[in-house]
């Protein structure tokens, strides 16, 4: 039987303007469920602020976004519901410790059942006894990295995962950890990475897509691996 695609995202000529310059144009991006998206490029390409417009963080100002086949406009509290954000910088309570910030998202996303149950086997399973009861601001930033990810990955991913640079700050084991996760993520899991680290890019995404001044000019399949890198150089 023949698999027929189901858009979990759509972008239709989507434009984002700021005071002095205009960061996205004319962006048209589909994207399957299932898939693991990368959008590769450099500083000030538009990739952070097309990964922030699909995550429902900032509104764009023209063009129309559709989530599972619902325009954002119509329920945009809904569709956040399952969907998770990792930006480049920790979005955590820096008063708090690690276990609070956790129990607390927990409760907010409902996706756990028991957030405190949940917590102690986060803290079991990845050893964060050392340092999951001290305050976020004493953390470093691989380990606040590391507390993000678990944060939006466990116990499962959600419906739509986006990731904002996850790689930087992370040593060689957490780099592991987040590998781990998103191969192994289920079929109906969407991923959607924006990163610098455009080896990490090729190793995980069914397809990527390469933007310059606002615009997507170019779409990579895995097996242009060489040609796509090097355009890092």
């Amino acid at each position: 039987m023949v698999k027929i695609p189901q858009p979990v995202v759509k972008l239709s000529k989507i434009n984002k303007t700021f005071v002095f310059t205009t960061a996205l144009k004319n962006i048209d991006l589909t994207i399957e469920l299932g898939e693991t998206i990368g959008l590769i490029g450099h500083n000030g390409a538009g990739k952070s602020t097309l990964l922030k417009i699909i995550a429902l963080l900032i509104s764009p100002s023209s063009g129309i976004l559709e989530i599972d086949g619902v325009d954002i406009k119509e329920r945009k509290s809904d569709l956040k519901k399952n969907m998770e954000v990792l930006l480049s910088q920790a979005f955590l309570f820096d008063d708090l410790t690690g276990r609070e910030n956790l129990e607390y998202y927990f409760k907010m996303s409902k996706r756990v059942k028991n957030p405190k149950q949940a917590v102690k086997e986060i803290i079991k399973t990845f050893k964060l006894k050392l340092f999951i009861d001290r305050p976020v601001r004493e953390y470093s930033t691989g380990m606040a990295k590391k507390l993000e990810i678990l944060r939006a990955s466990y116990p499962t991913l959600p419906g739509v995962l986006l990731l904002d640079e996850p790689f930087s700050g992370l040593d060689v084991e957490n780099r592991e950890m987040l590998y781990k996760i998103i191969k192994e993520k289920n079929p109906d899991n969407t991923i959607i990475i924006c990163s610098h680290d455009f080896e990490a890019i090729a190793q995980l995404c069914n397809r990527v897509y390469y933007l310059e001044k606002g615009k997507i000019i170019h779409s990579y399949l895995p097996t242009d691996y060489d040609q796509f890198l090097s355009l890092k150089k």
